[in-house]
């Protein structure tokens, strides 16, 4: 969309080549998100692509076009606005405005380098370096817009009431990755400061006004004129300093490690240090090829785009149906520990074995409702759409060949296509099949159902549709699973979905027919055929 504003990380100007992708397009399609988002930096507005109509929803929808390839399509982009429970709206701002004040904590810390000597540079009166660092980059403390494109090539699942895409979801990488400092570059630039220092004959003024002895052995002064930078903000006040130990490197080849963190000055009391200025230091991000350095052997060398694409699962609903709104308020009101990924594992009742902790529920990544069709300048190979579309949508039945007048009903234009509301969630994989299942693994799938009812929740519709499966652990880098599907050592992990039903308890005579193993505590040790804590 080339009318966003140059600020925007979405502006064309902001895709080096050869971005952006065509949706669905890709042969290395993007990864999936499955790390929690903030509530308050879900994105406000949702641009969605849907150039095969899927937001109406119509089963009877002509599915002749759905092998078309997106760019022979007409582009239709529809804009969203995040929807949200009152008191989750109240969290929000009270989030952005603890993160806004966190930011401007933030820029009150000095970060700084100290560089320690070794044996060999203390014994020759070597002293500690520091170097401050430029301030950080802010984070982001809110998310003005994102992108979300459909296909039906991405359909994942149709129910009575709703149907399921994989969807491809594009942000802002600034939501996800930090600005980094090169601990080399800021070694080899202090190096030439020294050496500088030295040549010019101030660095000896220095050992004298510190009252420290200069070594034979150091470098002489040939009088070059060198005058020292100056930091641009020499007035700025700071309420601290977090000092960062760094060990110089052994050889060129590797990087300063780091010791540990102070945030105090009076370390290493009888160490000489000097605090010398690097004017070049830069922190360094992925967009800015320019700022990156050679040190960093896995870093792309080349500029990507201020986005990243991934993929999420996209919820659609039927018109006229209440459950897809449910479930987004339910998902609002789930404790965050549904959502966590928890270490080691737990005893459930009634199962006798331990099972892992892993999150309940998909990752919840906001509820959108429909606003307006965005107006697009469409190539002129699909203008004769366009005006059919306007034809059958739009224009008022003609008047039949009377003297009557036409009534102001009959002259009105017809409503507006249905467009779903949108309940984006971490896509967490396919419907379990309990018979391919190890017993580990059923018992597995029977807690998720027990940590719901003993959290205070009914879900209402506890089917073997409704938890999913997937290989590998979410926990773990993509490159650290083993996701062979038939591999029985394999690690699984698994979901529990569909909550457009689910409520809370709210009656004594609920919890206690849960207590006596009745209920849903029944149907999911039924399901995956447990008895009393045991396989039949």
């Amino acid at each position: 969309m080339s009318d966003r504003p140059l600020s925007s990380p979405f502006h064309p100007s902001h895709y080096p080549p050869p971005w952006p992708f065509v949706p669905f397009a890709n042969p290395c399609p993007p990864v999936l998100l499955q790390e929690r988002i903030p509530a308050h930096l879900l994105p406000k507005t949702l641009y969605v692509h849907d150039p095969y109509s899927l937001l109406h929803v119509d089963s009877s929808r002509e599915t002749k076009d759905d092998k078309t390839p997106w760019t022979h399509m007409r582009p239709r982009v529809y804009l969203y606005e995040l929807s949200l429970e009152s008191s989750t709206l109240k969290a929000i701002e009270e989030s952005e405005k603890k993160a806004e004040e966190n930011e401007r904590r933030k820029k009150r810390i000095l970060d700084v380098y100290r560089f320690l000597p070794t044996e060999e540079e203390r014994a020759r009166g070597e002293p500690a370096y520091e170097v401050a660092l430029p301030t950080k980059p802010s984070a982001l403390t809110r998310v003005e817009e994102a992108h979300l494109y459909l296909s039906p090539a991405g359909m994942l699942g149709e129910g009575n009431h709703s149907m399921v895409y994989k969807a491809e979801w594009e942000l802002p990488r600034d939501l996800f990755v930090e600005p980094w400092m090169c601990h080399t570059c800021v070694h080899t630039q202090l190096m030439v400061q020294v050496h500088l220092l030295k040549l010019s004959g101030r660095w000896h003024e220095m050992m004298e006004q510190a009252g420290c002895k200069v070594s034979p052995d150091m470098e002489k002064p040939d009088g070059i004129e060198y005058e020292m930078p100056v930091p641009p903000d020499t007035n700025e006040e700071f309420d601290m300093e977090r000092i960062t130990l760094l060990k110089p490197p052994s050889d060129s080849k590797h990087a300063p490690s780091s010791t540990s963190t102070s945030t105090s000055t009076s370390d290493n009391k009888e160490l000489t240090v000097f605090r010398i200025y690097c004017p070049d230091l830069r922190w360094q991000t992925p967009v800015d090829p320019s700022s990156r350095c050679s040190h960093f052997r896995y870093c792309a060398k080349y500029a990507v785009p201020r986005t990243s694409v991934f993929q999420v699962a996209a919820k659609l609903s039927i018109q006229h149906d209440a459950h897809l709104a449910r479930e987004a308020r339910n998902y609002q009101e789930f404790p965050d520990h549904f959502f966590q990924h928890w270490s080691g594992y737990n005893l459930i009742r009634p199962i006798h074995n331990p099972v892992p902790l892993h999150a309940l529920v998909p990752q919840f990544y906001g509820y959108y409702e429909p606003v307006e069709e965005v107006a697009l300048s469409i190539p002129d190979e699909f203008a004769a759409d366009v005006d059919m579309e306007k034809e059958t949508t739009e224009a008022p039945a003609e008047a039949a060949d009377t003297d009557e007048v036409p009534t102001q009903e009959a002259s009105q234009k017809g409503p507006p296509p249905y467009l779903s509301p949108i309940l984006l969630l971490e896509h967490c994989g396919q419907p379990v099949d309990l018979s391919c299942l190890s017993e580990d693994d059923r018992e597995e799938c029977a807690s998720l159902c027990l940590r719901f009812n003993n959290a205070g929740w009914l879900h209402e519709s506890i089917a073997e549709r409704n938890v999913l499966v997937q290989p590998g652990l979410p926990t773990q880098w993509p490159i650290e699973r083993n996701v062979s599907d038939s591999d029985p050592e394999t690690k699984k992990s698994f979901r529990l979905i569909d909550f457009g039903r689910s409520k809370k308890i709210s009656s004594p005579a609920a919890w206690e027919t849960l207590r006596l193993g009745k209920g849903e505590t029944e149907t999911a040790l039924k399901m995956v055929k447990i008895m009393h804590g045991a396989f039949l």
